[in-house]
């Protein structure tokens, strides 16, 4: 790490079998294919197909719409079916991936009460649910719920899924990064190995959802400073996600932000205003930009931009950075809390000391209220 030691936000990917979303790596409902009776149960599945369709391509305005559409049609089979339950899930995956955890979170309660319902609690969508839910309360900060849901739902998946299927692997890596975040990082290191393995396939080729848990291994490994065992893993992950999704996307952008926090807490200072400048052009020209992760990018390179000795320019993106994030993740979360820390550092290096202190003042006051001050995964 760099002499500051600066925390910076290093982000996983979440998305479902085939494709990739946003901030956090969540699963997707694997209720895909009901048997349709009638134009309405038609119609349904013709709009969740074009919902998901929009989403995995990042257009979440369109998704949400198309989804809201569909639960309209899923409430003509009563509000116990499974296709009400489908579309909870799926509307929660579009506001999840945008970081509107709260909404997100109301929709994944939703799904996971009538799946309990309908089909019991020992049953694979009812661990889709509360790996969803788990994701969420780790990304609140809220670590003994987190857990405790997704070894719930890892319980019920080792119990009715084949050995190797992919929600297993996703489950051990929501499960590594909520050890890491605790400190416990042999702990996560094995989970994210485990999941790795869960995903091992003999042809060699490697599916999507490899590249989240490759950039959380990545992660750990930077947190531990084994930069050289870092790279290769984020250069990898990089690699997936571009042959899949192409240049311009939110889930390309998290690659390249993420190369360019090691390439800084290594001292690479020009490399590193290089990859965030990419990131965020990544997601600015994506066909949806991720707001959330639009603040991410710009917090870090802030911070970088500050110690390059860039004040002006460094308040520019503090400022831009704290108002995007204070309006995705809310004004008392802790990124936002972090953030105002740098933004105190660099106001005190201008000789405004009284403001400075004001702001860390606040800063000090919003983690002293609970909740995790390490960035999420």
């Amino acid at each position: 790490m760099m002499a500051k030691r600066v925390m910076l936000m290093t982000l996983g990917w979440r998305g479902r079998r085939h494709h990739t979303a946003l901030l956090v790596w969540i699963l997707v409902s694997l209720f895909t294919s009901i048997q349709a009776e009638g134009a309405s149960a038609d119609r349904w599945q013709q709009l969740t197909d074009e919902g998901t369709a929009a989403r995995e391509q990042a257009r979440y305005r369109e998704a949400e719409q198309v989804f809201l559409a569909a639960g309209h049609e899923a409430e003509q089979f009563g509000s116990t079916d499974t296709r009400v339950a489908t579309t909870y899930n799926n509307l929660g995956l579009v506001l999840h991936e945008q970081g509107n955890y709260i909404g997100a979170k109301g929709y994944y309660e939703r799904a996971l009460a009538v799946w309990e319902q309908i089909l019991g609690p020992e049953h694979a969508e009812v661990a889709t649910a509360l790996h969803n839910l788990a994701e969420i309360y780790q990304q609140e900060g809220k670590l003994e719920p987190a857990e405790a849901y997704y070894l719930r739902a890892l319980a019920i998946g080792e119990r009715v899924l084949e050995p190797g299927h992919s929600q297993l692997a996703l489950v051990q890596n929501g499960l590594g990064l909520l050890y890491r975040k605790e400190g416990h990082l042999l702990q996560a290191e094995a989970r994210f190995h485990l999941a790795l393995a869960q995903l091992d396939r003999p042809d060699g080729s490697a599916p999507t959802e490899v590249a989240p848990i490759l950039n959380n291994l990545a992660s750990l490994y930077k947190e531990k400073e084994l930069y050289v065992l870092a790279e290769p893993l984020y250069q990898r992950a990089l690699a997936i996600r571009r042959a899949h999704l192409g240049d311009f996307h939110p889930a390309v952008a998290i690659c390249l932000n993420n190369l360019a926090s090691l390439y800084q807490a290594e001292g690479l200072t020009e490399l590193a205003d290089q990859r965030y400048r990419e990131a965020f052009a990544s997601n600015q020209r994506a066909i949806e930009p991720s707001e959330g992760l639009m603040g991410t990018i710009l917090g870090n390179w802030a911070m970088l931009t500050h110690e390059r000795g860039l004040l002006d320019e460094a308040r520019l993106k503090y400022e831009r950075a704290l108002v995007i994030q204070q309006q995705t993740l809310g004004r008392s979360h802790p990124m936002v809390a972090m953030l105002l820390d740098h933004y105190a550092a660099l106001l005190h290096d201008f000789g405004q000391s009284l403001q400075a202190g004001l702001i860390a003042t606040r800063a000090s006051a919003m983690r002293s209220q609970g909740g995790q001050s390490r960035s999420p995964d």
